[in-house]
């Protein structure tokens, strides 16, 4: 999946104005500033100081706290028909475990599909259905590859 236009970036999305990081390439943000038209007067950027000598660990990997890899990850969207499955007792303890760690509303926006739930909360999920001993190979009404911004 590709950024193709600045609308594709979230708003008030900080970017990178460290045209000399070696990451420049793969970064969101840095990807996100080359993006950024001309008729946009305010952009949130990262204070350049913060950014001006990243360094690679051992692995290669980018030093810089505020780098954000460009690549997508599935989201899933939803998760009725996962409950039409489930014993009462399953769907009561799974209900009551689901509320007390997102509370009522994001409950019934995640389970009807109107946000997408991303990796973490999926394995959230999944760790839920574990506890209360229920078993299915794709909880999840359908799944979607997005581009993660927040990593």
């Amino acid at each position: 999946m590709t950024i193709n236009s600045f609308t594709d970036v979230p708003k008030n999305y900080h970017l990178c104005v460290n045209a000399n990081c070696p990451w420049h390439d793969t970064c969101l943000r840095q990807i996100a500033m080359r993006l950024l038209p001309d008729s946009e007067i305010h952009a949130n950027i990262i204070n350049p100081n913060l950014t001006a000598h990243p360094q690679a660990d051992a692995h290669g990997a980018s030093a810089c706290p505020y780098y954000r890899e460009n690549r997508t990850v599935t989201y899933a969207r939803g998760f009725e028909n996962m409950e039409d499955k489930m014993t009462v007792v399953q769907y009561r303890r799974y209900r009551a475990m689901f509320l007390a760690s997102f509370g009522r509303n994001p409950f019934y926006e995640r389970r009807n599909g109107k946000i997408a739930l991303s990796p973490h909360e999926q394995s959230l999920i999944r760790r839920m259905l574990n506890d209360i001993g229920f078993s299915i190979d794709n909880p999840f009404d359908e799944t979607e590859e997005r581009i993660d911004w927040n990593d």
